[in-house]
């Protein structure tokens, strides 16, 4: 009876010991996920900073400021002309000017956290 006891005295701290494994990789876990979360959040907000996405696209156009990402040099020394709206229509934005664009926006404000060819394909397959 004894060795039995013993027997189950070992299992129940064997389990305690995986329990408390257990919990501490849920928490790791957990604060993992937070971080995610937080990442593509960020990413969100940062996507949704660069284009305006209209409510009903079928009726609406985006914009975009026209110069807005290219500070081009005039003859007379100063920045380009003010910025005057351009239409962005999702079917005919052409690929080189949304990389153009998303370049522009990581000169200025940081690299982005994934390939511009790859945000930039899928803006356009969106």
């Amino acid at each position: 009876m004894k060795n039995n006891i013993e027997k189950m005295v070992q299992d129940n701290q064997d389990m305690k010991l995986w329990h408390e494994t257990m919990a501490k990789a849920s928490a790791d876990a957990m604060q993992d996920h937070i971080k995610a979360a937080a990442w593509h959040d960020s990413q969100s907000n940062m996507l949704k900073g660069m284009i305006e996405v209209p409510l009903d696209p079928e009726e609406k156009k985006t914009t975009i400021p026209a110069g807005s990402y290219s500070a081009t040099p005039t003859p007379k020394g100063g920045m380009s002309s003010p910025a005057k709206e351009v239409p962005l229509d999702p079917s005919t934005v052409k690929k080189a000017d949304l990389i153009a664009l998303l370049n522009d926006h990581a000169e200025h404000f940081g690299d982005f956290d994934m390939d511009i060819d790859a945000i930039a394909d899928f803006l356009i397959n969106e």
